[in-house]
């Protein structure tokens, strides 16, 4: 058969300050990083950081966002972002 009985995703993968006023970092090397409203659309993108990178998001508005992290292996993550 074609199925796979375990699928790995990087739950130690976590973005901090949450909640952040002006940047956030994420503890992993990314390839992108979208930035969704809460109604679904992309406000804000990223490609190709370190983990040591300071993403800016002090442009936004307060509220809270959904961050799609994908590595260089083309897994993703989706993680809450509120925004002070």
């Amino acid at each position: 058969t074609l199925s796979n009985n375990s699928f790995s995703v990087n739950n130690n993968l976590s973005l901090a300050p949450n909640p952040a006023n002006n940047y956030f970092t994420i503890n992993a090397n990314t390839s992108k990083v979208l930035i969704y409203s809460i109604t679904g659309q992309i406000v804000k993108s990223f490609t190709k950081s370190t983990d040591s990178y300071q993403f800016d998001i002090s442009d936004l508005n307060r509220g809270i966002y959904l961050v799609k992290i994908s590595d260089f292996n083309n897994n993703e993550k989706t993680i809450k972002l509120i925004k002070q």
